[in-house]
């Protein structure tokens, strides 16, 4: 009996989902037979909407927050690189310049002090570093 009950149960299922995925082929008979099993249509399409809407909202958000720890990390990287590199005895900002391929006017670079350096150098680097974690992915 149990081998017949097993069957049963496998026909069954074949013939729902046979019939769901003839009536969920065509839009308005899958709502009609929603509506005429006392489903809300309106309500589960809004339901529905608000969900896929939610979640897209959480993989933007953890997609965010992927992004601000990388930044993080290639921020302490670059701070660690430029401090050691203006801590280099032969260190030349002119060199790096060049180098580097920084766009500075060296007019600028004149009357910059060495705060301001840091600063462009280490925005340069994080930069750099978060461009070569992105192309080694």
């Amino acid at each position: 009996m149990s081998k017949q009950n097993n069957q049963y149960k496998k026909d069954l299922a074949k013939f729902l989902i046979r019939n769901a995925e003839q009536d969920s082929r065509d839009e308005q008979a899958a709502k009609d037979f929603l509506l005429s099993e006392d489903f809300n249509v309106d309500k589960l399409i809004i339901d529905g909407l608000k969900r896929i809407k939610k979640m897209q909202l959480l993989i933007n958000a953890r997609s965010t927050e992927l992004e601000m720890e990388e930044t993080t990390q290639a921020k302490s990287e670059a701070i660690a690189w430029v401090d050691d590199l203006l801590n280099k005895q032969n260190f030349s900002i002119v060199e790096l310049v060049r180098t580097e391929e920084l766009s500075l006017s060296f007019r600028n670079l004149d009357s910059m002090n060495e705060t301001d350096v840091r600063d462009i150098l280490i925005r340069h680097f994080t930069l750099k570093f978060m461009n070569k974690g992105k192309r080694d992915e």
